[in-house]
């Protein structure tokens, strides 16, 4: 069971659509980002699928605009704890696994938003996770269909 020996309340918090914000190292920027945790059960599944969110709108539309279906576009009217309209690319997933997060978790490394994301932006991502040609099938396994 790989949910043994996680915190309480990463425990409670970890789901699909929940947000959490830290700073990745597999970025480019060293800047924390929200992040949107996309597969369907990821305490059970034991590896976290992360859509990352970038405020670089126009960037990221331009570096994948062969496959616009890949993308899911947040407004900060839609979703309040965003200070810009921000968008995903669901070709770039990061990957983390359950331990590995809650060990970063348990040292107040990563910031858990109360907020999920709306239902409507969930099914979303799921749509353009499954609509990517780069996202291996194994992932997208991790992924409810949309």
């Amino acid at each position: 069971m790989p949910a043994q020996g996680i915190d309480p309340k990463l425990r409670l918090t970890l789901r699909e659509g929940s947000v959490y914000y830290f700073a990745e190292r597999s970025l480019t920027s060293l800047q924390p980002h929200y992040f949107i945790v996309a597969n369907s059960d990821p305490l059970s599944q034991g590896l976290l699928v992360l859509g990352v969110v970038t405020s670089k709108v126009a960037k990221v539309r331009q570096r994948r605009r062969d496959a616009l279906e890949t993308l899911v576009e947040i407004s900060q009217r839609d979703f309040s704890i965003l200070k810009k309209d921000s968008i995903v690319d669901c070709n770039d997933l990061k990957q983390v696994q359950l331990g590995e997060f809650n060990a970063r978790f348990v040292r107040n490394q990563i910031k858990y938003f109360e907020k999920d994301l709306p239902v409507s932006m969930r099914r979303a991502l799921r749509k353009a996770i499954h609509a990517s040609p780069i996202v291996p099938d194994e992932i997208k396994a991790l992924v409810t269909e949309p």
